[in-house]
């Protein structure tokens, strides 16, 4: 069904449609909070974050930052004036946007498979869950590293916040520090800023011997310290476009 059919519902109709679709936007990566904002936009074609926030049903002390992470995500588009007005990206191109980055994600991942097992290395991956316990993993690989730390992806903002004082302290112990950020992106002092849009993982390196690959909102990663994939894995961000 498509969005613009909601309106052809009964209220208990639609509740259900929105619910449904609300599920499948945090599917695919969006916070509760963004997936009400947008499916709202989308609703109401445009608004302001106190609109917005009304009728998502978010608080509205909230709406901005949330209306800020999905421009970020090129799903709504604002234009100036006070107050700023917002309005969506049609869902079409939203898909297409994510169906071209799946498929990108896919297909670089097919250049991985079955390395380990041609190779005869065991696979050495460690699943963690949780955006607490994947925050204090990067803290402690970042505490350990002693001579590179590679910190890539987008939505870096937590993870920078978080380990702000680490990577300072990492720089400060001749650590070589290279962030791969999109723009606008804030980054300590003193290390080595690439900007980049439209990456798909949040990626962090130490000393070619720890990798660990995040999904955009923190909620699960891979862990390895495998050499080799490691290695590999390293050589592969170096050469992706």
């Amino acid at each position: 069904m498509e969005v613009a059919d909601l309106f052809t519902l009964d209220e208990g109709e639609l509740n259900v449609e929105k619910e449904e679709i609300l599920s499948l936007l945090r599917r695919i990566g969006l916070t509760d909070y963004e997936s009400r904002a947008y499916l709202g936009l989308v609703m109401r074609s445009h608004g302001t974050a106190e609109e917005v926030a009304d009728v998502a049903n978010i608080p509205r002390t909230s709406a901005y930052k949330v209306l800020e992470s999905l421009l970020r995500r090129n799903m709504v588009i604002s234009r100036g004036g006070r107050p700023t007005v917002y309005y969506p990206v049609s869902p079409r191109e939203v898909r297409e946007k994510l169906l071209a980055d799946a498929e990108r994600a896919l297909q670089k991942m097919e250049r991985l498979q079955g390395v380990l097992s041609e190779r005869g290395v065991p696979q050495l991956v460690y699943t963690i869950v949780g955006k607490e316990r994947i925050l204090s993993k990067v803290g402690d690989m970042i505490d350990s590293a002693k001579s590179s730390l590679l910190i890539s992806g987008p939505s870096l903002r937590e993870v920078l916040q978080d380990s702000s004082g680490r990577v300072s302290n990492a720089v400060k112990r001749g650590v070589a520090v290279k962030i791969v950020a999109e723009p606008n992106t804030r980054v300590p002092d003193d290390v080595e800023v690439v900007r980049k849009q439209d990456m798909v993982a949040i990626d962090v390196i130490v000393d070619s011997e720890q990798a660990l690959l995040a999904s955009p909102d923190l909620s699960i990663c891979g862990y390895t310290d495998n050499p080799f994939l490691v290695a590999h894995f390293e050589y592969f961000l170096n050469f992706s476009p």
